[in-house]
């Protein structure tokens, strides 16, 4: 015969399926109580309420005008494990203490009269379809992330093409660049090379003047002559590497144009950077989900061919059994207190 113990057991374990899609518990960090005298009275105080709240549900589950003995049968054992979990050790006053064995007694009298309404049969239908609220929640969260990650997929290779189409923007931005800077190069070494011809003139001037200042004059202009020519040959080189469109466009410019090749080329890498980054985050989601819905599918290798229509028809199957067995009402009052699922 099925037990109440056997049921809180129950009660406290879960699917291993539900607990890969459980949220994260985020730990609220209490603030430290310094008086270890003030923690122990809030930890009375505690035990205390949840005691006679405890109690005060008791009457209501042992009340047959409050629900069907199936509905009944499993909200005491909800509440009969938060009894288990209540340390008669942290209850000071022998009152206490007294109430919290009496307790235990009520609930276990209570519990033997709804099994005896129930049958044993019944009691094996609410333990085979205990977790079922559980399970419903998962395989939905399952197909969610399987969606979720069909959407992750999708934009990946979206992203992809935009980092593609930035490499080839940024290609022909940097080969913009390269063009304007071998023609600034070009245009500055004729630039030197025109200076270096007028001082290598003047020093020619200088020699009706003094013979040893036109000589250093003529030697300086001589030599920044011929860097400046070798200058404009190895620049004129690079610039005459790149195609005919792109040197007369580049010839064109002005200083405005100048600007804006360098301000292309920064939007570029940019645009690059920024794509980049939102691969590498869509990448570690994508990731998580995998192992969210490797976990599920290896657990319950059942889900994962399943189609939308299959998901439907399980779903509703475990519904319709919690309905038949629990109620309308009775059903809905257990997916509301477990607070997995409001479909019912």
């Amino acid at each position: 015969m099925i037990s109440l113990k056997q049921l809180t057991q129950l009660a406290a374990t879960s699917t291993e399926v539900w607990q890969v899609f459980q949220a994260d518990v985020v730990k609220a960090t209490e603030t430290e109580v310094a008086d270890a005298k003030e923690r122990a009275e809030i930890q009375l105080r505690r035990s205390r309420n949840l005691l006679w709240e405890l109690s005060s549900r008791l009457k209501g589950l042992s009340d047959e005008a409050t629900a069907s003995p199936a509905i009944r049968a499993r909200m005491l054992v909800d509440n009969a494990l938060k009894l288990e979990g209540l340390d008669p050790r942290m209850l000071a006053l022998r009152e206490d203490k007294n109430r919290h064995a009496q307790l235990i007694r009520e609930y276990q009298s209570t519990f033997d009269s709804l099994r005896l309404n129930l049958g044993e049969d019944s009691m094996r239908t609410m333990m085979d379809s205990y977790h079922f609220p559980e399970r419903i929640y998962a395989l939905a969260e399952f197909v969610k992330l399987r969606r979720e990650k069909a959407g992750l997929e999708s934009r990946a290779m979206g992203i992809e093409k935009k980092i593609e189409e930035a490499r080839e923007e940024s290609a022909e931005a940097e080969k913009e660049s390269a063009c304007v800077e071998a023609f600034l190069k070009t245009r500055k070494a004729q630039k030197g090379a025109a200076i270096a011809l007028g001082v290598a003139l003047l020093g020619m001037v200088l020699i009706n003047i003094s013979m040893v200042i036109a000589a250093a004059v003529g030697v300086l202009g001589l030599i920044l002559l011929i860097l400046g020519l070798l200058s404009w040959l190895a620049s004129g080189v690079a610039f005459a590497a790149f195609d005919e469109e792109l040197k007369r466009k580049v010839s064109a410019f002005k200083e405005e144009g100048f600007l804006a090749v360098s301000q292309r080329l920064r939007k570029a890498h940019e645009a690059m950077h920024a794509l980049e980054v939102r691969f590498e985050e869509n990448r570690k989601e994508l990731n998580a989900l995998n192992a969210k819905v490797g976990k599920a599918a290896e657990l319950e290798r059942t889900w994962k061919p399943m189609t939308d229509l299959e998901v439907d028809t399980a779903t509703q199957k475990m519904t319709e059994s919690c309905k038949q067995f629990f109620g309308e009402t009775g059903a809905r009052v257990i997916f509301q207190n477990k607070k997995e699922l409001t479909v019912l």
